[in-house]
């Protein structure tokens, strides 16, 4: 079954509780909403991103501000970033994002999987440029640090996929404390709820910087003003914005693990589990009134994919669903 054939039965269904797209159910920040109301003027930008976006981004990350290129959302940056190093041998560890293969698709250039084993942790030992994403999508699962160091001593180069670096529960170490051979792509989507500005960062070495600013003026010529300074004047808010939804996720992620009856690995950040299950538990769950993802979109065969966006009640009552649709 592809995505747009399970999104097209889980619409069709209508279910009670939608666990299937991680689209956040935490408010956006006030601070972000208010900015958004001033929106300014509307004329062009600079390809690269605001001066005082990119200085706002620099500051989280403790980079300079022309290590940091503005991009329209973080798979826009993704797509900057395999564009670039098209020629390489790219590779990504599987379970994996479903949206590296479909920027793979459109691009014609190959993508190899690495294998994991039972706890989802990957053996990097070829030699390549890799494509990773800790917090993990769809498994929530963070690498301990001798597998980054592992990762950050074989790979010709990194695009660690950050999205979910601020929704953390556990340990979590970035690539970029251990080489500067990375590129980080960075979103506001998840930390700020906010998945329909499109707007994110790529970190990276000013050569791959200046690259992916060329992509953004082949294709969408600048990312959005407004929104750039509208999330340049909330930043501010991030540090408790972190510890908000951490927290949030934290409590949903420790529920799951409790009341869910499939055998699954505990997350360590994101807002996703990736439990064993058995045959047709896609189509049981949602006709009982639960939609979530089937494992195979993710290279997951046997396992769903279950997004915690939902307030906790809810989730304990949809969790309840699930055991009785999927374990009889």
């Amino acid at each position: 079954m592809d995505f747009a054939s399970a999104m097209r039965l889980i619409e069709e269904a209508r279910p009670r509780h939608r666990l299937d797209i991680g689209d956040p159910d935490v408010p956006p920040p006030p601070e972000l909403v208010e900015a958004l109301k001033n929106i300014g003027d509307l004329h062009y930008g600079p390809p690269e991103g605001l001066p005082e976006f990119r200085e706002a981004v620099a500051g989280i990350f403790g980079v300079e501000p022309d290590e940091v290129v503005a991009v329209a959302g973080g798979r826009h940056g993704l797509a900057a970033l395999m564009w670039h190093f098209r020629k390489k041998r790219l590779l990504t560890p599987s379970p994996f994002y479903p949206g590296y293969f479909e920027i793979a698709g459109v691009f014609g250039i190959g993508l190899e999987l690495v294998k994991t084993n039972d706890n989802w942790l990957p053996s990097f030992s070829e030699r390549g440029v890799y494509i990773v994403n800790y917090p993990n999508n769809p498994t929530g699962i963070a690498l301990p640090k001798e597998k980054v160091k592992e990762l950050v001593d074989v790979a010709e180069f990194v695009i660690s996929d950050e999205i979910y670096r601020d929704i953390v529960f556990g340990e979590f170490v970035s690539p970029l404390e251990l080489s500067s051979e990375i590129a980080v792509v960075y979103s506001f989507s998840k930390v700020f709820s906010a998945p329909g500005l499109r707007i994110g960062a790529v970190i990276a070495p000013r050569d791959v910087v200046k690259e992916v600013a060329r992509f953004n003026k082949a294709t969408i010529n600048v990312p959005p003003i407004h929104v750039q300074r509208a999330v340049a004047s909330a930043i501010g808010a991030l540090p408790r914005r972190r510890r908000e939804i951490s927290e949030i996720y934290g409590r949903r992620a420790e529920l799951a693990a409790k009341t869910l009856r499939f055998p699954l690995v505990k997350p360590s950040g994101a807002f996703y589990v990736f439990p064993r299950a058995g045959p047709g538990c896609f189509e049981k769950a949602l006709a009982a009134g639960v939609s979530v993802l089937p494992g195979d979109l993710y290279g997951g065969p046997g396992h769903i994919r279950i997004a915690l966006v939902e307030p906790e009640d809810a989730l304990a009552e949809a969790f309840a669903l699930l055991n009785n649709a999927c374990n009889r």
